[in-house]
């Protein structure tokens, strides 16, 4: 047997259901879903799958994939009917005692079947065993089947939050209209006591789900963070919003080396709300331009927060779908 072989799928799998192993399925989860998200993918989406599934090729590239999952907390769950790969869940370590449940469909030929809920059920069973007090996942809100079954299981409603994306970074940005009386300052180490505050009053410490760049922004300064950021081709900056003699609002950006998309995330001052989100907003794009334009760029914002989803559409951002954070309690 050559080296090669060593790495090519089994020619046949028992049915039913079984761990996920990224040298046997990975190529098969790719088709799987590119065919149950297919409405929902973009020319973005599809070339991060096609480019997920040809990493499998070759015993180094497998190998980095293998290694690659393992190393981050990635778990899941596939199953299999009649010789073929027709559903999958993958859970993902995401912060704490937080997991996280993603990926979840099913062969168009084979729902109303029950293997999604035998699949979820396995993924939460493998949370609890490694400790999870809350797992947690996304669903568009329009997927009423979805919806109905992760609801009986158990799960709550979180949060609704909005995705918008920007398809690229315009060489030129805009001005947004001026704001008297509103300065920009880079975040510094003694700002984080009161960014926090800020956080704390505008929602994002208690949002829910694997935490926000604004979050981040003040907990993940360290250097290993740093040289965290680097070896995964991530770079953050942050800044803050300034009236009156306080904080009103943050802006967090990270930007990827090679493709996108880059991500915003603004929190504001809730009095504030629709004066400050443009200048933060500007002021990102405007960092973004230099080196970074013809990429994408993205945010998400709960659907609340209805002057950033306003600020961000004038900017030229679309909304791409809406999603329901739903959590479910293991403790």
């Amino acid at each position: 047997m050559t080296g090669v072989d060593v790495f090519a799928p089994l020619r046949t799998v028992p049915d039913g259901m079984h761990a996920f192993l990224p040298w046997r399925d990975l190529t098969a989860v790719v088709g799987l879903l590119e065919l149950g998200f297919g409405h929902d993918l973009d020319s973005r989406d599809r070339r991060w799958l096609s480019e997920m599934a040809a990493s499998t090729s070759g015993p180094w590239g497998m190998l980095s994939r293998v290694f690659a999952v393992t190393d981050r907390g990635f778990k899941g769950y596939v199953w299999y009917a009649d010789g073929r790969l027709v559903g999958n869940a993958s859970l993902m370590h995401a912060d704490a005692d937080l997991w996280v449940i993603a990926n979840v469909t099913t062969h168009p030929d084979y729902r109303r079947l029950g293997i999604a809920r035998r699949l979820m059920g396995a993924a939460l069973d493998a949370a609890h065993a490694a400790g999870a007090r809350q797992v947690q996942l996304q669903v568009r809100n329009d997927n009423a089947a979805a919806q109905a079954l992760y609801l009986d299981m158990g799960f709550w409603r979180m949060s609704t939050a909005a995705t918008l994306r920007l398809t690229q970074v315009p060489t030129a940005p805009p001005s947004a209209p001026h704001a008297a009386g509103i300065t920009l300052t880079a975040l510094g180490r003694s700002d984080r006591h009161v960014a926090r505050r800020l956080l704390g009053r505008a929602g994002d410490l208690d949002r829910g789900g694997p935490t926000a760049l604004t979050v981040q922004a003040i907990e993940r300064a360290g250097w290993l963070d740093v040289l965290d950021d680097w070896l995964e081709g991530k770079s953050r900056r942050a800044w803050c919003a300034r009236a009156d003699g306080d904080m009103r609002g943050l802006l967090a950006l990270q930007t990827v080396r090679e493709r996108g998309p880059h991500r915003i995330d603004v929190a504001v001052e809730p009095r504030w709300s629709g004066r400050v989100e443009p200048v933060l907003i500007d002021a990102a794009l405007r960092a973004l331009a230099p080196r970074h334009r013809g990429l994408e760029v993205e945010a998400e914002v709960e659907t609340r927060r209805t002057a950033a989803i306003a600020a961000f559409r004038d900017a030229g951002f679309r909304l791409v779908r809406v999603l329901d954070r739903l959590a479910l309690d293991l403790d």
